[in-house]
């Protein structure tokens, strides 16, 4: 499918947006594994740790990806 270049720069922004509070949410859950003593508690929060660290990864991928389209775009006027 092919996007605007006013699609990919707002896409882009909210992506940026994104990235932020998946790093945000993965502190959240690393300080919450410091705080219980049960290895279920802190496996589950360490468990979520790791699901945002994938959730940044694949964003900085769909960045990547908007970026090197939006230079395209703009290559070809």
């Amino acid at each position: 499918m092919d996007y605007t270049l006013k699609e990919l720069e707002e896409m882009k922004q909210i992506i940026l947006i994104a990235i932020p509070k998946e790093i945000s949410a993965r502190d959240f859950y690393l300080n919450a594994a410091k705080k219980f003593k049960t290895q279920e508690s802190i496996q589950l929060f360490l468990s979520l740790a790791e699901q945002e660290k994938g959730h940044e990864a694949s964003l900085r991928k769909i960045l990547k990806d908007i970026e090197e389209n939006i230079i395209k775009i703009k290559n070809s006027k």
